[in-house]
């Protein structure tokens, strides 16, 4: 199903055994870190505070293209981990540490005043960079359980953290902690600690072992199923905010949505694509939670609870849990929609529902290739039908004209309600997938046997 790439593996020296038995906290905390800076860059909105004087329209168009730079990311992030598969491990560590560079010299780059022109490239440059080094990192740490779970909880913090950032206060307001989640760019220090563990983890790689006839194939599935549920998405999204929003246009917008989560499933192999639907359904859900305004001290619960949702997701390893949890998500975003700007305690329950369930859906559902998690992940990073519900007021793909979650706007029980129909779409779609993939179907794929993958079973 895919193009034959053949791969030589130079040899190389193995790090000493002084070094090496650093190898699994040294991997664990690069997993952390570097999935952390990509997801909060892929997600986070920029600082648009110093933006205020500029042309409307320059504005408009730096908003317009925040979520397109997001999609650009979370394609790239599907490809390169469907190019580092074929290229080994120690090649994923490479393309990890020399993404995070590029990352780190941009940020330095571009840490003056910043105009509209240097924060849209600024923010196309880093969707790339932190895309390929997502995709990267999840095929050099798959497989590895302390290390694939710190990737999981590094990436989809960020990613929670992003989708719930509030509108900024006025200049010397607020807590500083949450002033810096609003801004979409970490500091210098910690993206030159990412790149050094990096670095260190591509020393503590084994040399790959050389054959003459070596080759395996690209994973061609994984790229399209990539390129169906995002380009769906996008599309979908960005022509459901120009039009009136119809009971018709909605119904026809849900069942494009589902349709393209249940053909990227199917593209994928074996069951791997229940993990796909679960991410369609939880990441509708969760945009439709009101998440603002909530007291500074809530800022961690998001996070804590999405430990304990993959804690519980590893406990309870079945899709229809987190599919029932899914649904429960999305009839408390609809229920209390009317009520959640006046009640400071329904965001703080919403957000900690919102990780736990986010947790539940990706511990329940571990795929055994990085390929195929890597697109569940991209499925979160890109706005889905629900953003578009809720920006359609003002004619664009965001939460607010400025893309943050606005206190003040006006809600609506309709997302939630809209995700409650996703949801029980893309519960029809994984009892189909079943149906069609029979218990331990096994995975089709031409790969070397030291290609990164799960060590959880199928089924």
């Amino acid at each position: 199903m895919g193009a034959r790439i053949a791969s030589a593996h130079p040899p190389g020296m193995a790090a000493p055994l002084s070094i090496r038995r650093y190898a699994v906290p040294i991997e664990t905390l690069a997993a952390l870190l570097g999935a952390a800076v990509a997801g909060l860059l892929l997600m986070a909105p920029l600082d648009l505070n110093g933006t205020s004087g500029s042309p409307v329209l320059q504005f408009d168009l730096l908003v317009i293209n925040m979520p397109r730079a997001a999609a650009a990311g979370a394609a790239l992030a599907v490809v390169s981990a469907a190019l580092v598969v074929a290229l080994g491990r120690r090649s994923a560590w490479i393309a990890s540490c020399g993404s995070a560079l590029m990352l780190l010299v941009d940020q330095f780059w571009n840490r003056g005043a910043p105009t509209m022109d240097s924060l849209t490239t600024a923010n196309y440059v880093d969707s790339i960079f932190a895309g390929i080094l997502l995709g990267s990192l999840a095929v050099a740490v798959f497989g590895k359980p302390l290390a694939t779970g710190a990737f999981l909880a590094g990436a989809l913090g960020s990613i929670l953290i992003g989708d719930q950032t509030s509108l900024p206060p006025g200049e010397g307001h607020g807590n500083p902690l949450s002033q810096l989640a609003s801004v979409g760019t970490p500091p210098l220090w910690l993206l030159l600690l990412t790149a050094v563990l990096l670095a260190a983890g591509i020393v503590l790689q084994q040399p790959d072992p050389v054959a003459e006839d070596e080759s395996t194939d690209l994973a061609i599935g994984t790229i399209l199923s990539a390129l169906v549920v995002i380009t769906a998405t996008v599309l979908s999204t960005e022509w459901f905010v120009r039009h009136a929003g119809t009971p018709l246009q909605i119904g026809a917008a849900v069942a494009v949505t589902v349709g393209a989560g249940m053909t990227a499933a199917l593209l994928l192999p074996g069951r791997e694509g229940t993990l796909v639907l679960l991410a369609v359904a939880v990441a509708n859900a969760g945009s439709a939670i009101i998440a603002v305004p909530r007291p500074d001290w809530s800022a961690p619960f998001p996070v804590i609870a999405l430990l304990a949702g993959l804690a519980a997701g590893r406990r309870w390893r079945s899709p229809w849990i987190a599919l029932a949890a899914t649904g429960a998500l999305a009839v408390f975003a609809a229920s209390t929609a009317g009520v959640a700007h006046q009640y400071s305690a329904i965001p703080v329950i919403g957000v900690a529902a919102t990780g736990f369930v986010i947790g539940l859906c990706f511990g329940a559902v571990v795929p055994k290739t990085a390929g195929s998690a890597v697109v569940a992940i991209a499925v979160l990073i890109v706005p889905c039908l629900v953003v578009a519900l809720r920006g359609s007021d003002f004619g664009r793909v965001a939460y607010s004209p400025r893309w943050y979650r606005d206190p003040s706007g006006v809600v609506s029980a309709l997302p939630g309600w809209a995700a409650l129909i996703i949801t029980l779409g893309c519960a029809a779609g994984v009892y189909l997938l079943w149906r069609i993939r029979p218990t331990r179907t096994a995975a089709v794929l031409h790969v070397r046997p030291d290609e990164p993958r799960a060590v959880v079973p199928q089924g």
